[in-house]
């Protein structure tokens, strides 16, 4: 059984703990509270207390750790146990690749979500030089990322929310992308400018419904910014906001992207039907839920 860690040294080679054995006893801790994750967040928060990779776990797991590792990993087991979110103890979440800092006034971009980057990489590899829409940009993961992955893309991204402009500000400077970004404060269409033409544009708008706000689980009702989940009493509020006039903002044969909740498929393809829209497609995550419509302008 491992030795709780207020019972340990705080110091000194017998204190005993090691990268491992801390692994161990946070799985351990997070499991026996029903935490649902409780190995993958004991695994982060040690790598990112010893600065270790999943590598360096390998080879020097056993080495023992000094008291100021021990005192984060402590102090990150603490907050985690409490209910607050790993990637909020850590101030970042690994997307695509790619470390983002998150807050409280930004969604932590979600796994999900990613195949929406891999759809909206296979469309753009006909078009040179692509000129994309990110509406709603929060951390800036989705646009930032597209970014990065095509060095001859340039990007507008708005938000109504002047502290997550300012999160995705920090992450294109941390990622080198920032001469080829445009941000934008303001609601949705109005943020961007009347002459302005894309060749794709994306969002993951808030999709959440009114009654099914009340029922969030804590940790997203807590860490999360409402802003970024509330879709109206339907959910589907920005949806019918950017299909209206999304056309007006596009090139001939430009894409049209947006991740949905895993039960909106159907109407939001509805919305989509009868408009300048072809080539409607609806694709599933790796869980096997709806996740992403896309539609491409007629002309």
């Amino acid at each position: 059984m491992v030795t709780p860690l207020n019972e340990r040294p705080k110091s000194g080679p017998y204190s005993g703990l090691t990268a491992r054995s801390a692994k161990r006893f946070l799985t351990q801790s997070f499991a026996e509270v029903g935490l649902p994750f409780a190995e993958e967040d004991a695994l982060e928060i040690v790598l990112a207390a010893t600065g270790l990779d999943k590598t360096g776990l390998i080879l020097r797991g056993t080495e023992t750790l000094d008291a100021d590792r021990v005192e984060t990993i402590k102090d990150h087991m603490n907050r985690r146990l409490a209910g607050e979110p790993v990637d909020h103890i850590l101030g970042w979440r690994e997307f695509f690749g790619r470390r983002f800092q998150i807050s409280k006034d930004v969604l932590s971009p979600r796994a999900d979500t990613e195949g929406l980057i891999r759809g909206a990489l296979s469309r753009l590899k006909t078009i040179p030089s692509p000129n994309i829409l990110d509406l709603g940009t929060g951390s800036g993961a989705i646009g930032l990322t597209l970014l990065a992955e095509k060095p001859d893309a340039r990007l507008s991204a708005t938000d109504v929310s002047s502290a997550a402009l300012e999160i995705a500000k920090t992450n294109a400077k941390n990622l080198a992308v920032e001469p080829r970004i445009n941000f934008s404060l303001g609601s949705w269409w109005r943020a961007v400018p009347k002459d302005a033409r894309f060749d794709m544009i994306l969002s993951n708008p808030p999709y959440i419904t009114d009654k099914a706000m009340e029922a969030l689980e804590g940790e997203v009702a807590a860490y999360d910014p409402e802003l970024a989940l509330r879709g109206g009493a339907d959910g589907l509020e920005a949806y019918r906001i950017i299909i209206s006039e999304a056309g007006e903002f596009m090139n001939p044969q430009a894409w049209l992207g947006l991740e949905i909740g895993y039960d909106q498929g159907p109407t939001v393809l509805n919305m989509l039907s009868d408009t300048i829209f072809t080539n409607i497609s609806l694709e599933k995550d790796l869980g096997g839920l709806d996740r992403v419509i896309w539609a491409q302008k007629l002309a």
